[in-house]
């Protein structure tokens, strides 16, 4: 994916950078839409050639029933956008200019309610119809031409002064639009600071140092804008059963990013996201396996009763899942147990036949049998 970012993160400085890296002509610089469209298809080829964009039905129709309603609040010509997840744990959203916004698993597992979720989009939208990475583009090439560095000096120009205002305006301007969009559309504005306390509660566990004060800084601009007169409306916080409703549409998002973080080895992450996803689906074997997996991982791979009964309660909700007859036979196997082992091997080969382990298992199974 792009350069780590925190937060509600965006795509203007890789499209700014990336764009005279092809070409830097008058035309170029004078209409720089159709280009910087051009580099977003390709950047969203990319991640779904490297299969990182989830791809779920119910979820996807969820976010953009959202996004509708916000954007019935917007006067513009462009197309209505298109709401995209990808799989990643960092706490990401951002806007492409050519109308599709993505958001990641990690910030989907941080949202409470769909208020919170809806600042999110309105954040995003806001950032498409202003048309911002054309706006820093511009500038961008504008810098290059006035102070006339080379594309080996172009970063210092980006990083400058100038640039950084542009960019801190713009996120202004998205927070501040972001909201009365909000607001427009029925939602709570109040539960924005509830999101923006739970973005800086997990960078602050990260350890995030730059990024905790840059947080700090927008929560205190975010109350200035939400204390403003501006025809307010009275709301009221969300409720459980807001978050119940909510979780259970973002579902698919959670165990996405139990997997996620299980792969990339944040186990405590992908503990918090699989527990959530129990709640909701107790009955889905997938999920008590990725469980008996961080259980595993966090016991060294040893054969732990709590590791063994996760797989073994996978087992009873499908019988016929492949990974976890694998685990078993692999915990039975390296305890010494060969023949208490050798039927999970078998049944994963049988369950399982295009899967890259299945050699492996084969010479497991051969020692078990002798």
């Amino acid at each position: 994916m792009t350069p780590h970012r925190y937060v509600v993160a965006w795509m203007i400085l890789m499209l700014a950078w990336a764009a005279p890296l092809y070409a830097l002509n008058a035309v170029a610089a004078s209409n720089p839409t159709p280009r910087l469209w051009q580099l977003a298809a390709q950047e969203q080829a990319m991640l779904e050639q490297r299969g990182i964009v989830l791809h779920e039905a119910s979820l996807s129709s969820y976010l953009q029933t959202v996004a509708e309603r916000l954007w019935k609040q917007v006067s513009t010509d462009l197309n209505e956008p298109t709401i995209k997840v990808v799989m990643d744990t960092r706490m990401e959203a951002y806007a492409y200019p050519n109308g599709y916004l993505f958001l990641s698993t990690g910030i989907l597992n941080q949202i409470e309610n769909e208020d919170q979720l809806a600042m999110i989009l309105a954040h995003e939208i806001v950032h498409y119809v202003r048309q911002h990475t054309a706006v820093l583009y511009d500038h961008f090439h504008t810098s290059i031409r006035s102070t006339g560095l080379s594309y080996a000096n172009q970063s210092q120009a980006a990083g400058g002064l100038a640039m950084k205002q542009k960019i801190d305006a713009a996120e202004y301007q998205a927070d501040d639009e972001g909201l009365v969009m909000l607001k427009a559309a029925g939602y709570c504005e109040t539960e924005v600071l509830s999101l923006m306390s739970n973005l800086l509660k997990s960078l602050q566990d990260q350890g995030a140092s730059e990024a905790v004060g840059q947080l700090e800084n927008r929560i205190k601009t975010m109350k200035t804008l939400i204390g403003q007169a501006r025809d307010s409306f009275p709301c009221t916080s969300a409720t459980d059963g807001d978050h119940y409703f909510f979780l259970n549409r973002i579902a698919p998002a959670l165990i996405a990013n139990a997997q996620s973080a299980l792969t990339c080895g944040d186990l405590n992450q992908a503990d918090r996201s699989i527990s959530k996803f129990l709640v909701l689906k107790p009955e889905d074997a997938r999920a008590y396996y990725l469980q008996g997996e961080i259980l595993r991982r966090r016991n060294n791979g040893d054969g732990k009763n709590q590791c063994i009964e996760s797989y073994i309660k996978s087992l009873k909700i499908d019988p016929e899942f492949p990974l976890a007859h694998r685990a078993l036979g692999e915990l039975y196997f390296k305890a010494g147990r060969f023949q208490t082992a050798k039927p999970y091997f078998e049944a994963f080969l049988r369950l399982a036949p295009q899967d890259n382990a299945r050699e492996f298992i084969k010479g497991y199974l051969r020692q078990c049998r002798n």
